[in-house]
């Protein structure tokens, strides 16, 4: 089932995660994908450029490097023209940026991109362009914690880790982000998540 929010942890599958343990978590993931720290600042210049064709293209390539798959990148680039792309992004941001977000629609919107089309690579594109708002539902959440891989599932997901952000912040728990006020942002609930999925 989906993360269930315990008195001193968070429920995944049949383990509880305390909330203690958040911040090593998020490190271990930083010492596995290093490089998560230079694309959050790639993908906030490239909104601040309104997605600027040259820009546009070093970040998927990063993205899909950074995921494990760099050949996506080339498909995405070669199969889509670049207008549509920074056309489908656009509508993409414009859904997280809606009161409420619209997390769901703006995978929607990545997901019209051809090679993008799943879940997976569509939501770690989104996560370095709103880390605060957006995580990723890669195969291993979606099967290991029952989200649906569609999305619905990524709002579900979004929301459960917003959920969970707001009471490690709340509780003081430290964030090895070290972003302004000590704040978690839901990648990071995901990222530690993820690390904690990934060993087991």
């Amino acid at each position: 089932m989906p993360v269930q929010v315990t008195t001193n942890g968070v429920a995944c599958g049949n383990m509880v995660v305390p909330f203690a343990n958040f911040g090593w978590l998020v490190e271990r993931h930083l010492l596995r994908y290093p490089d998560t720290p230079s694309l959050e600042a790639e993908g906030s210049r490239l909104i601040s450029t309104d997605f600027a064709e040259r820009q546009l293209g070093s970040f998927i390539q990063r993205v899909c490097t950074w995921g494990g798959y760099p050949g996506i990148a080339g498909r995405v680039l070669n199969q889509n023209s670049t207008a549509q792309i920074r056309r489908l992004f656009r509508s993409a941001m414009t859904r997280l940026e809606a009161d409420p977000p619209d997390v769901g629609g703006a995978l929607s919107e990545v997901n019209l991109i051809r090679n993008l089309g799943t879940p997976s690579f569509a939501s770690k594109h989104l996560r370095f362009l709103r880390p605060d708002i957006c995580p990723i539902l890669d195969s291993i959440v979606s099967a290991r914690l029952s989200y649906q891989f569609n999305r619905n599932g990524y709002g579900v997901l979004s929301e459960d880790c917003n959920n969970i952000a707001h009471l490690l912040q709340y509780n003081k728990f430290s964030n090895p982000r070290h972003r302004d006020d000590n704040k978690w942002y839901v990648a990071d609930v995901e990222m530690a998540i993820f690390a904690y999925l990934n060993d087991l």
